[in-house]
């Protein structure tokens, strides 16, 4: 009994295949490529209206049991000199997996601010699951197929059997077709095929050999008209040798490591034949932050030991004396703390140590607050005209200055910055290549004639065949295609391994592997943070100061002065910041100091810009300290008061300093060239320093008004000091 073959239309019209006037309906279906049905519909005109529109879904049915379905995919009309015609191609399913590029989902920001979006991205670290987890090839291809079902492939997913752990690889704009057929490359006996019988999408299963269902034929008589079958020993892998490479930088200290897999596990490569292959893996990654510091124990007392040769240290001057000769008066050795206030929970005993050289940071979790340190040194030797230059007439001296105290040790303090994990080395990668590649494939093609094309044989079946050569009734061959021609009952059925797995397939993939990227974002998708070298590096919040004014040796560098203009371009452009060692002094007494605003905190300038320094005044008593800068210098330059109220009655509110201001590059004036900006187009400038002293506020009388005067000085010069007076 013939069977019955319908076709419905994506209108839902279904109709005989003689009804609707086709003739020559044949079904071809391949293991990892788009299934084809063809036919032609023989005597239409070749201008008229295609029956099956482009893109259209076309259903097959056989005996009313789903058969094929599919997308027109060809529907061109086709004229000859004794007949037109029009001849379609319908592709099943995997025509949609191959295009629709698929996408992973990374966490990214906006660019706005540091909230994580979950974006669809096309680059892929093939083989990670979404929360950064590892995964098997089977599981990684069920995330293709859902991610593909989710926007509207017509596939069922059914059975997906190769569970093998594949190196993670790095790829752009894949299709999912192609991420699959990567992943089975690692399986190269798996086989992928439809059941186009079930409903309402035909059911794809991805089964390995050993999962696969076995069908027996006759080798000779029928339905069996032809017969071509080559044993191919010639791809029959004797061994597999995998050698897994990782360079791991931990810190640019680099070093690798090489971890081999066997299978069997006696091979060693050296086997004619052997499948040898080197697999780059991603290294582990680190950087650490590390900060040098140098400290020394600060003299808590003047009977501390070297408290004199500690003063000595901070005033070369007194170098010229003996230590025999210089006592601290007993009890006027004092530490403070300046502005405790903003050094809560810390006391002197906490930080007991001096900074020296390098900085302390928060993530060192030390101490650290600025020290003001002051004593009397006494000259207790004989009267020189040296000891009275600089010794009062008590031959005492009040001596002051400014150091960083901390807890900190002298040594090399280090944290981590940045890392990466190594990526694991794949389990059981080598067996599982073995398992497909160390079998005996038989190769060629099987032709039966029927009345009627049975459908016996599809992708992904194995077949024996009965009744010939011993070894064919186990051969388990692996189907790979079948070609049906309805109209004629006639059948095709290819079998031998994967196309993959031939001699130039082979060369090929082994090619292919030396170009596989491997990844170094592989938390990046997770924390939608780089993963590359550059660390997160945080400075240091207290570093060494000290306000003690001594000559530099000869060669030696010249030291930052007070209220000094430094330089602090970078690739945005010039920019300055104003010596953050520098104080605005009160009076003589050397704690009596006030705190000013914007102290070390880079300015952007350019040519013509000023900096100067304001202080505001409530009734002649300083209120507020800031550094400022501008083009053309402060509202009512170069008057360096502002007044409140009518003369003579008025009352002084501002005062102003130029510390310095930026002149071209070119000038003739004295000072120091900067240049800043990006490298590709530099901008430079000079900076031309008005101050590089600490400032004493001074009483004096301006165009017959009294004021309080910020007047350049330094403490051991005494000369023009004693004649200051408290504001």
């Amino acid at each position: 009994m013939s069977a019955t073959w319908t076709i419905v239309d994506a209108n839902g019209v279904e109709k005989s295949v003689a009804d609707w006037g086709l003739v020559e309906l044949v079904r071809e279906r391949i293991n990892q490529a788009p299934d084809v049905v063809a036919f032609r519909a023989e005597g239409r005109a070749s201008d008229a209206d295609p029956i099956f529109a482009y893109g259209s879904t076309v259903k097959f049915f056989r005996d009313g049991t789903p058969w094929f379905y599919g997308r027109v995919v060809q529907a061109p009309g086709r004229a000859a000199a004794k007949a037109e015609e029009q001849f379609y191609r319908v592709a099943g399913p995997w025509w949609y997996l191959e295009n629709l590029v698929f996408q992973q989902t990374w966490q990214m920001t906006n660019g706005s601010d540091a909230t994580l979006i979950a974006t669809n991205k096309s680059r892929l670290i093939l083989g990670q699951k979404e929360d950064g987890t590892k995964l098997a090839t089977g599981a990684a291809i069920a995330e293709v197929l859902t991610y593909a079902t989710a926007r509207g492939v017509p596939i069922t997913v059914g059975t997906i059997s190769p569970n093998a752990i594949a190196p993670y690889a790095e790829a752009l704009d894949r299709s999912c077709a192609e991420v699959i057929r990567n992943f089975l490359r690692w399986t190269p006996d798996a086989m992928a095929a439809f059941d186009y019988t079930t409903t309402p999408y035909p059911t794809l299963s991805i089964r390995r050999r050993a999962d696969a269902a076995v069908i027996s034929l006759p080798a000779y008589g029928a339905p069996i008209s032809g017969l071509d079958l080559t044993p191919r020993h010639d791809l029959q892998v004797p061994a597999v040798v995998l050698k897994f490479e990782q360079t791991n930088d931990i810190d640019n200290d680099t070093f690798t490591s090489l971890i081999v897999q066997s299978a069997p596990t006696t091979a060693t490569g050296d086997e004619f034949g052997a499948l040898v292959m080197t697999l780059d893996l991603a290294g582990a990654r680190a950087t650490y932050q590390k900060q040098p510091v140098r400290t020394a124990v600060l003299p808590q007392s003047d009977a501390s030991s070297g408290v004199i040769a500690w003063w000595k240290g901070k005033f070369p001057w007194l170098n010229d004396f003996a230590d025999s000769d210089l006592t601290i008066v007993p009890g006027t050795h004092v530490l403070t703390i300046e502005h405790p206030e903003n050094y809560p929970g810390i006391t002197l005993s906490n930080v007991p140590n001096e900074l020296l050289e390098g900085s302390i940071a928060k993530w060192m979790g030390l101490n650290a607050a600025p020290l003001m340190v002051t004593a009397t040194m006494k000259f207790t030797g004989a009267t020189t005209d040296e000891s009275s230059a600089v010794f009062d007439a008590n031959n005492k001296r009040v001596l002051y200055t400014r150091v960083t105290g901390t807890n900190a040790e002298t040594q090399t303090y280090s944290r981590l910055t940045s890392e990466t994990e190594a990526e694991p080395v794949p389990a059981g990668l080598a067996q599982a290549l073995f398992d497909a590649t160390g079998v005996l494939q038989y190769d060629g093609a099987i032709e039966l004639t029927e009345q009627e094309c049975t459908g016996v044989g599809a992708p992904g079946l194995l077949l024996n065949l009965t009744g010939g050569r011993a070894e064919w009734a186990a051969m388990a061959a692996q189907i790979q295609r079948v070609e049906e021609k309805i109209d004629t009952g006639q059948t095709r059925i290819t079998v031998g391994p994967a196309k993959h797995l031939g001699h130039a397939e082979l060369t090929a993939w082994l090619r292919a592997n030396r170009n596989r990227r491997i990844s170094y974002r592989l938390s990046e998708r997770t924390s939608g943070s780089g993963s590359g070298n550059a660390a997160k590096v945080q400075g240091g919040e207290q570093t060494p100061r000290s306000d003690s004014v001594f000559r530099p040796s000869a060669g030696a560098p010249e030291l930052h002065k007070p209220f000094e203009l430094l330089d602090a371009s970078d690739g945005s452009g010039l920019k300055v910041s104003v010596n953050a060692n520098s104080f605005l002094q009160q009076s003589l007494t050397p704690n009596d100091t006030y705190a000013v605003s914007g102290l070390g905190t880079a300015m952007a300038v350019d040519v013509g810009t000023q900096v100067w320094l304001e202080i505001d005044f409530t009734d002649n008593a300083a209120t507020a300290a800031t550094i400022a800068s501008g083009d053309g210098g402060w509202s009512g330059f170069p008057a360096p008061f502002v007044y409140d109220g009518t003369y003579p009655d008025q009352t002084l509110t501002t005062a102003f300093l130029l510390i310095g201001y930026i002149v071209a590059a070119s000038s003739g004036l004295d000072g120091t060239v900067i240049t800043g900006g990006p490298p590709d187009a530099p901008v430079s400038a000079k900076i031309i320093q008005c101050v590089s002293q600490n400032v004493l506020l001074q009483n004096v009388v301006f165009n017959g008004l009294p004021a309080v005067f910020p007047f350049p000085h330094h403490a051991p010069n005494l000369n023009f000091l004693r004649h200051s007076k408290k504001v």
